[in-house]
């Protein structure tokens, strides 16, 4: 009698594998993400093609793309592998004077700026084995970033695009100011605002924010005459020059000491931000990003202060202002 063939399961490490190649597209990238060297990681994907009978990714122009049958499988699997983990690691107690982890932090580059500092100091004196691994994003990438599990825990405005399963935490609202050299003359009216040259935000390279548009409204402009893509260079943007940035309090405190800037209260302004916290079920009962939560909430309340009771807005720290 013929027998129907039978079947492997694929191993956990392969569909660990087959995961990371579905979110990165790229054998090297999804080896380095598990670990793995590049031949290791391009012959895990020969055994996947060949436990599912499918090439599972096929190169379109420069890059790869998922066949049908693999965004089927990724959407079975990914969901379970990450419930998985998350089981496994509820039932681990963490002891952060003495076990290993990394963390994941993704930041709004305002955040970022301020916080990293205090939390890295924390983190070393309390955690010495964990590493931290911090990237830089907005309300537009930090959401993909946590849904694809990239990161584990996301920081800053996040905006309204979070993952269904997402939990949400505000700790504080922001409101701005405005930085100049404190050689140049401030600005106190409207009309003063409009006719300094501007310095501004911009991570997608755009000379236009959330300023312009109240501007707009009234029926005035001004001229963005810089845009850089981090907080950080407007250290080296704005002293011994008449340019003028509106930035986030916090962001405006630090580097007003730093770079020896003045600050005024900015006749024209976005409403206050809220800068909130956002992680996956996934992780919300893993006990080391449980206590890593609790680390950066007191962290941050250090630095940022406590958190004020402001209804959600739509300007955000990782926004143009």
């Amino acid at each position: 009698m013929n027998q129907a063939p039978h079947h492997h399961v694929a191993d956990l490490n392969l569909l660990r594998l087959f995961v990371a190649l579905a979110e990165e597209r790229h054998v090297t990238r999804a080896g380095e993400r598990l670990f793995l060297s590049q031949p290791a990681a391009s012959g895990g994907l020969k055994r996947l093609r060949a436990q599912f009978d499918d090439p599972l990714l096929v190169r379109q122009g420069s890059e790869l793309r998922l066949t049908p049958r693999a965004e089927a499988l990724y959407a079975a699997i990914a969901p379970r592998l990450r419930q998985l983990d998350a089981e496994v690691s509820a039932a681990t107690p963490f002891e952060p004077g003495r076990d290993a982890h990394s963390f994941q932090l993704g930041c709004t580059d305002a955040v970022a700026f301020a916080l990293l500092p205090t939390l890295l100091a924390r983190l070393r004196q309390e955690a010495p084995r964990c590493d931290l691994s911090m990237r830089t994003g907005d309300h537009r990438t930090l959401p993909t970033m946590l849904a694809q599990g990239e990161i584990g825990l996301a920081l800053g405005f996040l905006g309204q695009d979070l993952p269904a399963n997402a939990r949400l935490r505000v700790l504080r609202h922001a409101d701005w100011v405005l930085l100049r050299d404190p050689a140049t003359p401030p600005v106190a009216t409207v009309e003063d605002f409009c006719a300094r040259s501007h310095a501004l935000i911009s991570p997608r390279g755009d000379l236009s924010g959330l300023v312009d548009a109240l501007l707009h409204q009234q029926g005035l402009q001004r001229r963005v005459v810089v845009g850089v893509s981090s907080f950080a260079l407007l250290s080296a943007v704005l002293p011994g020059t008449d340019l003028v940035a509106t930035v986030p309090d916090f962001v405006g405190e630090r580097l007003a000491i730093r770079a020896k800037l003045a600050v005024d209260q900015p006749p024209v302004a976005p409403a206050p931000m809220p800068n909130a916290m956002a992680w996956t079920e996934a992780q919300d009962r893993d006990p080391a990003e449980r206590w890593f939560r609790g680390v950066v909430v007191e962290a941050f309340n250090g630095v940022f202060g406590p958190a004020r009771a402001l209804p959600a807005t739509a300007g955000g720290a990782g926004q143009a202002a």
